[in-house]
């Protein structure tokens, strides 16, 4: 089968070195329903080593696209048990027994929460009652966490004016109500919200974001569980409407930063290292005035340094989605305009993972529009920078490894990130970390801190892998082979007129052959149709009338490669 072909040419990107090429691929990978979706979040719950995809809805049932391979999914929550029909705002995969099957949890509004124990088989079960999670509040956030390191995730449930929850897990499929106990209370309008380890001192610590100007909470985990408000000393006390978060070393100095999305200005929280943030939203130039939901911290030019995308319900507000390409400096420029991530419609939650394996990380879309549809958006930016990928399974800690960071050295810079379950705004990232290499070919170091403290380090590691590592039993490796490229593509006459030939020969190869015309933002223009081709020249005649004049380029993928070729319309 042949990979979803939405790769950018090389020409482009040198044309336009700072622009992203994505490409909307919902249709193609059939994942492009329409409805009011909310939320989404990547986990491999079938165990292939590939992820899935679960998406949260309102008034139609949830959705499970389970990966088939080749950057395509088959849409089955009815036969997993899980189709839920409500007001679903927000699900999150976490392996609550340790069973090594990803169990999924939903966070609803108008009915109680679920959880869904996965039976390994591609079923799942709801234990809702018997586990003691079935609260029946307006949830909008869902975390999985090992907060007091005991090797189960405990779960954590923010809901909109309403109490929020800290189940801890008993380790017997049961769970406590540990809110008070832990201090980790909050009766505000709650939206999205955090683990993460932001004074890197071992543990989660907790972020909760408000709607209504309600001043946002950063909880202080001491190690046992026990949370101290700290979000007036440290600065993080945000008043706003706020809406998502995510996090990410920005500036590699070795602490975490935060992004929050908002109506008005969004904020960005630096860490100053010492415990405190400053907000630099503006300075830095990620202060977007748009309806902000979700958002995603990645780096899709897999130069070394995280990006931030913002999603934008422009129905409500007329701003576009943004892609923020982080210039190294601690500043960003937009670098979406005019691409199909700009993506005008009623955007909320976003994800990001990397869909077809090309080792670049793509974004995975949802939108609240009655017609609007889901929307994968694939990264075919292509520069020659390297990249890696490491997907990690606890054994002394739990075995989805939720709370384990993983540094890298690699030319001289330190980049970090952790597994984090629930993000963004009612979304969650794949479990397998990306990290973009830029022009480095050898990671020096790569050290793993376990959730429950111990640390592995491996060095002198290649560059372009996939590295699956288990606790104490040390990597294994995927490769990701570079694309080659199909010899002799033409077209004639170039410059092009209203009719035009496109020619390719594939000495010795075989397979599927699918084409299209893209124009120089990156949008296609015309898809041939697909063939057969066994090792003969191949002809298609296309028309253009009606294009404008401009730059366009013809991509030609197989099996085995891709062929780039740039045309003129005069």
């Amino acid at each position: 089968m042949v990979r979803l072909c939405f790769l950018l040419l090389a020409l482009m990107a040198r044309l336009l070195p700072a622009q992203p090429i994505f490409f909307d691929g919902s249709a193609s990978a059939g994942i492009g329903h329409p409805g009011r979706n909310f939320g989404v979040a990547f986990g491999d719950y079938d165990g292939d080593g590939a992820d899935d995809i679960y998406i949260s809805r309102h008034n139609a049932p949830n959705l499970l696209y389970r990966a088939i391979g080749n950057g395509q999914f088959v849409e089955v929550a009815a036969q997993a048990g899980i189709a839920h029909v409500g007001t679903t705002n927000v699900s999150s995969w976490g392996d609550f027994d340790n069973d090594g099957h990803l169990d999924l949890y939903l966070g609803n509004r108008d009915e109680p929460n679920i959880l869904y124990r996965n039976n390994g088989d591609g079923t799942f079960t709801d234990i809702s009652v018997s586990a003691g999670v079935n609260s029946g509040h307006r949830t909008r956030a869902v975390l999985w966490g090992d907060v007091d390191r005991d090797g189960y995730v405990d779960l954590y449930v923010a809901n909109l004016a309403a109490p929020n929850y800290l189940y801890h897990n008993n380790g017997d499929g049961t769970f406590t109500d540990i809110t008070v106990a832990a201090n980790a209370q909050d009766f505000g309008i709650a939206m999205g919200s955090l683990f993460f380890d932001y004074d890197n001192d071992g543990d989660l610590d907790l972020y909760l974001t408000h709607d209504a100007n309600q001043p946002n909470i950063l909880y202080r985990n001491d190690g046992t569980g026990h949370f101290e408000d700290v979000s007036v000393a440290a600065g993080a006390n945000i008043a706003a409407q706020g809406m998502g978060v995510d996090f990410a070393d920005i500036n590699h100095d070795g602490f975490f930063d935060l992004y929050i999305t908002n109506l008005y200005e969004n904020v960005l929280l630096l860490s100053d290292g010492d415990g405190t943030f400053t907000e630099m939203g503006s300075p830095a130039g990620v202060d977007d005035l748009g309806m902000g939901w979700g958002t995603v911290f990645l780096d899709y030019d897999n130069d070394g340094h995280s990006d931030i995308y913002v999603s934008n319900d422009t129905y409500f507000a007329p701003f576009d989605n943004l892609l923020y390409r982080n210039l190294g400096n601690t500043t960003f420029e937009v670098v979406s305009e005019g691409t199909p991530l700009s993506s005008p419609m009623a955007g909320y939650g976003v994800a990001t993972g990397d869909v077809n394996s090309d080792g670049k990380p793509d974004l995975l879309l949802v939108n609240a529009g009655s017609q609007d549809g889901n929307q994968l958006f694939l990264n075919s930016t292509e520069n020659g920078h390297h990249f890696v990928k490491v997907r990690l399974r606890g054994t002394e800690s739990n075995t989805a490894a939720i709370g384990a960071r993983v540094t890298l050295e690699a030319n001289g810079q330190v980049q970090m990130d952790e597994v984090c379950a629930g993000m963004g705004y009612a979304s969650q990232n794949s479990f397998t970390l990306h990290f973009g290499l830029g022009d480095a070919t050898l990671i020096d170091r790569l050290s793993i801190r376990w959730p429950n403290g111990a640390v592995e380090t491996y060095e002198g590691l290649a560059v372009d892998q996939h590295y699956h590592i288990t606790e104490g039993e040390g990597v294994t490796t995927s490769a990701f082979g570079r694309r080659k490229a199909i010899p002799g593509l033409r077209a004639w006459p170039n410059p092009i007129q209203d009719e035009f030939w496109i020619e390719y020969d594939m000495p010795n190869r075989s397979g599927i052959l699918q084409m299209q015309v893209l124009d120089i933002q990156g949008r296609c223009i015309a898809t041939l149709p697909s063939s057969h081709t066994d090792g003969s020249t191949g002809r298609f005649q296309v028309s253009a009338s009606g294009w404008p004049a401009g730059l366009y380029l013809i991509v030609c993928c197989s099996e085995e490669g891709v062929a780039l070729k740039r045309i003129v319309k005069q």
